[in-house]
Protein backbone atom coordinates (compact mmCIF):
# COMPACT_ATOMS: atom_id res chain seq x y z
CA UNK A 1 0.00 0.00 0.00
CA UNK A 2 1.44 3.33 -0.98
CA UNK A 3 1.31 6.62 0.92
CA UNK A 4 -1.08 8.01 -1.71
CA UNK A 5 -3.67 5.32 -0.91
CA UNK A 6 -3.42 6.14 2.79
CA UNK A 7 -3.90 9.89 2.28
CA UNK A 8 -6.81 9.26 -0.11
CA UNK A 9 -8.42 6.96 2.41
CA UNK A 10 -8.03 9.60 5.12
CA UNK A 11 -9.54 12.23 2.84
CA UNK A 12 -12.58 10.00 2.10
CA UNK A 13 -13.10 9.40 5.82
CA UNK A 14 -12.88 13.13 6.55
CA UNK A 15 -15.37 13.93 3.75
CA UNK A 16 -17.71 11.26 5.12
CA UNK A 17 -17.55 12.83 8.57
CA UNK A 18 -18.22 16.30 7.11
CA UNK A 19 -21.26 15.06 5.14
CA UNK A 20 -22.65 13.26 8.20
CA UNK A 21 -22.02 16.32 10.40
CA UNK A 22 -23.77 18.65 7.92
CA UNK A 23 -26.70 16.26 7.61
CA UNK A 24 -27.08 16.06 11.40
CA UNK A 25 -26.77 19.84 11.71
CA UNK A 26 -29.51 20.31 9.08
CA UNK A 27 -31.82 17.83 10.80
CA UNK A 28 -31.29 19.49 14.18
CA UNK A 29 -32.03 22.94 12.68
CA UNK A 30 -35.22 21.63 11.05
CA UNK A 31 -36.32 19.99 14.31
CA UNK A 32 -35.68 23.17 16.34
CA UNK A 33 -37.49 25.34 13.79
CA UNK A 34 -40.49 23.05 13.96
CA UNK A 35 -40.55 23.19 17.76
CA UNK A 36 -39.97 26.95 18.08
CA UNK A 37 -42.10 28.08 15.16
CA UNK A 38 -45.17 26.01 15.85
CA UNK A 39 -48.43 26.91 14.17
CA UNK A 40 -50.31 29.42 16.28
CA UNK A 41 -53.12 30.02 13.78
CA UNK A 42 -56.55 28.75 14.70
CA UNK A 43 -58.18 27.13 11.64
CA UNK A 44 -61.63 28.06 12.96
CA UNK A 45 -60.82 31.81 13.21
CA UNK A 46 -63.37 33.53 10.93
CA UNK A 47 -61.30 36.72 10.52
CA UNK A 48 -58.31 34.75 9.23
CA UNK A 49 -60.57 32.61 7.05
CA UNK A 50 -62.19 35.68 5.48
CA UNK A 51 -58.77 37.26 4.89
CA UNK A 52 -57.60 34.07 3.18
CA UNK A 53 -60.69 33.92 0.98
CA UNK A 54 -60.21 37.56 0.01
CA UNK A 55 -56.55 36.96 -0.90
CA UNK A 56 -57.29 33.99 -3.16
CA UNK A 57 -60.41 35.49 -4.74
CA UNK A 58 -60.12 35.66 -8.55
CA UNK A 59 -59.47 39.08 -10.06
CA UNK A 60 -61.81 38.50 -13.00
CA UNK A 61 -64.89 36.62 -14.02
CA UNK A 62 -65.97 34.72 -17.08
CA UNK A 63 -68.90 36.29 -18.84
CA UNK A 64 -71.38 33.74 -20.15
CA UNK A 65 -74.24 34.33 -22.55
CA UNK A 66 -76.74 33.91 -19.71
CA UNK A 67 -74.95 36.62 -17.75
CA UNK A 68 -74.74 38.81 -20.84
CA UNK A 69 -78.48 38.55 -21.47
CA UNK A 70 -79.22 39.41 -17.83
CA UNK A 71 -76.86 42.38 -18.02
CA UNK A 72 -78.44 43.39 -21.33
CA UNK A 73 -81.85 43.48 -19.69
CA UNK A 74 -80.46 45.59 -16.86
CA UNK A 75 -78.73 47.93 -19.31
CA UNK A 76 -81.91 48.22 -21.37
CA UNK A 77 -83.87 49.13 -18.26
CA UNK A 78 -81.25 51.69 -17.32
CA UNK A 79 -81.24 53.05 -20.88
CA UNK A 80 -85.02 53.50 -20.74
CA UNK A 81 -84.73 55.61 -17.61
CA UNK A 82 -81.89 57.71 -19.04
CA UNK A 83 -83.14 57.84 -22.64
CA UNK A 84 -84.03 61.48 -22.28
CA UNK A 85 -80.51 62.33 -21.15
CA UNK A 86 -78.23 63.97 -23.70
CA UNK A 87 -75.64 61.57 -25.18
CA UNK A 88 -72.09 61.99 -23.99
CA UNK A 89 -69.63 63.67 -26.31
CA UNK A 90 -66.67 61.88 -27.88
CA UNK A 91 -64.33 63.87 -25.65
CA UNK A 92 -66.17 62.80 -22.49
CA UNK A 93 -66.09 59.17 -23.62
CA UNK A 94 -62.39 59.42 -24.51
CA UNK A 95 -61.57 60.92 -21.10
CA UNK A 96 -63.60 58.21 -19.36
CA UNK A 97 -61.99 55.08 -20.83
CA UNK A 98 -59.45 55.81 -23.55
CA UNK A 99 -57.26 58.55 -22.13
CA UNK A 100 -55.50 56.32 -19.62
CA UNK A 101 -53.58 54.52 -22.38
CA UNK A 102 -53.85 56.78 -25.44
CA UNK A 103 -52.53 59.87 -23.63
CA UNK A 104 -49.31 58.18 -22.49
CA UNK A 105 -48.88 55.52 -25.18
CA UNK A 106 -49.05 52.58 -22.77
CA UNK A 107 -48.39 49.20 -24.47
CA UNK A 108 -47.74 50.92 -27.80
CA UNK A 109 -51.19 52.50 -27.91
CA UNK A 110 -51.24 55.24 -30.56
CA UNK A 111 -51.29 58.54 -28.75
CA UNK A 112 -54.03 61.13 -29.01
CA UNK A 113 -53.03 63.81 -31.49
CA UNK A 114 -50.33 61.72 -33.22
CA UNK A 115 -51.44 62.37 -36.81
CA UNK A 116 -48.83 60.06 -38.34
CA UNK A 117 -49.83 57.05 -36.22
CA UNK A 118 -53.53 57.60 -36.85
CA UNK A 119 -53.06 58.23 -40.59
CA UNK A 120 -51.77 54.69 -41.13
CA UNK A 121 -54.56 53.25 -39.02
CA UNK A 122 -57.18 55.48 -40.65
CA UNK A 123 -56.49 53.90 -44.04
CA UNK A 124 -58.67 50.92 -43.07
CA UNK A 125 -61.61 53.23 -42.47
CA UNK A 126 -63.62 54.39 -39.51
CA UNK A 127 -65.87 51.32 -39.43
CA UNK A 128 -62.87 48.97 -39.16
CA UNK A 129 -61.31 51.10 -36.40
CA UNK A 130 -64.57 51.12 -34.45
CA UNK A 131 -64.94 47.35 -34.91
CA UNK A 132 -61.43 46.71 -33.61
CA UNK A 133 -62.05 49.03 -30.65
CA UNK A 134 -65.25 47.14 -29.84
CA UNK A 135 -63.61 43.71 -30.13
CA UNK A 136 -60.30 44.76 -28.59
CA UNK A 137 -56.93 44.79 -30.29
CA UNK A 138 -53.52 43.72 -29.01
CA UNK A 139 -53.38 44.45 -25.30
CA UNK A 140 -56.48 46.67 -25.41
CA UNK A 141 -59.51 44.99 -23.88
CA UNK A 142 -62.81 44.86 -25.70
CA UNK A 143 -64.45 48.31 -25.64
CA UNK A 144 -61.30 49.61 -23.96
CA UNK A 145 -62.46 47.97 -20.74
CA UNK A 146 -65.59 50.14 -20.64
CA UNK A 147 -69.31 49.42 -20.93
CA UNK A 148 -69.83 51.88 -23.79
CA UNK A 149 -72.41 51.11 -26.46
CA UNK A 150 -71.41 50.75 -30.11
CA UNK A 151 -72.54 54.32 -30.81
CA UNK A 152 -70.52 55.65 -27.89
CA UNK A 153 -67.49 53.69 -29.06
CA UNK A 154 -67.84 55.27 -32.50
CA UNK A 155 -67.97 58.78 -30.99
CA UNK A 156 -64.89 58.03 -28.85
CA UNK A 157 -62.95 56.66 -31.85
CA UNK A 158 -63.92 59.69 -33.95
CA UNK A 159 -62.65 62.00 -31.22
CA UNK A 160 -59.45 59.99 -30.73
CA UNK A 161 -58.57 59.66 -34.41
CA UNK A 162 -59.92 62.96 -35.68
CA UNK A 163 -61.79 61.17 -38.49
Amino acid sequence: MSSTDTSDSGMYKMMGFVVIALTLFTLICMFMARILGGHTEDPTDQVMRNALIERIEPVGQIRTTAMASAEGEQLAAAADTTASAEPRSGEDLYNGACAACHTTGVADAPMFGDAEAWATRGEVGLDALVASAIKGKGTMAARGGSTYTDEEMERAVKHLTGL
